[in-house]
């Protein structure tokens, strides 16, 4: 049986270029489009990616058979998860009250609330970068995991793939 870790290679650098590109688009929250553009990329690895992953991961582990000394761990997936769902509601949250705070800034008298609110806007799009770069290495530990399970179970298959003869006495 031939199993390997392309399929798991594939879906992490996948997620992390999209959590890179939602990155860079957040940059230009000033307008509210690259906010909504940003939970979009990062609600495709939470909501896409990363249960392809966990299921390329469970596929590999089945495919080597099981191990008492070796294992996968699945939580660092979750994390993963929990940690892009933070990150779409910051940005989602952010595209939101952009549009309020550039609503407010047309008026003269209300402009010092669109301020306050671009203020605001400013830390939610920080906070949505910070768990977008969370992510990035929990995915990057994901990855470390897979190939420390395969490095682990090559090196117990190598010990056992030799049959040990006894001597009849």
């Amino acid at each position: 049986m031939n199993c390997s870790l392309s399929t798991v290679n594939l879906w992490i650098s996948l997620a992390i270029a999209l959590l890179l590109i939602a990155i860079g688009v957040s940059y230009g929250w000033t307008a509210a489009f690259p906010l909504f553009v940003a939970a979009g990329l990062v609600a495709v690895v939470v909501y896409v990616i990363i249960p392809q992953l966990k299921s390329a991961l469970l596929n590999y582990a089945a495919c080597r058979g099981s191990s008492a000394k070796c294992t996968m761990s699945l939580t660092i997936d979750t994390l993963g998860q929990v940690v892009g769902s933070l990150s779409v509601v910051s940005f989602t949250v952010a595209g939101i009250m952009e549009i309020a705070a550039l609503a407010f800034l047309y008026s003269w008298i209300l402009s010092w609330l669109g301020v306050s609110i671009q203020v605001a806007v400013a830390a939610l799009v920080l906070s949505g970068q910070a768990a977008c770069a969370i992510a990035i290495l929990i995915l990057i530990g994901v990855l470390s995991n897979a190939y420390s399970f395969k490095s682990c179970m090559d090196s117990q298959g190598s010990g056992t793939t030799i049959p040990v003869i006894e001597q009849q006495r």
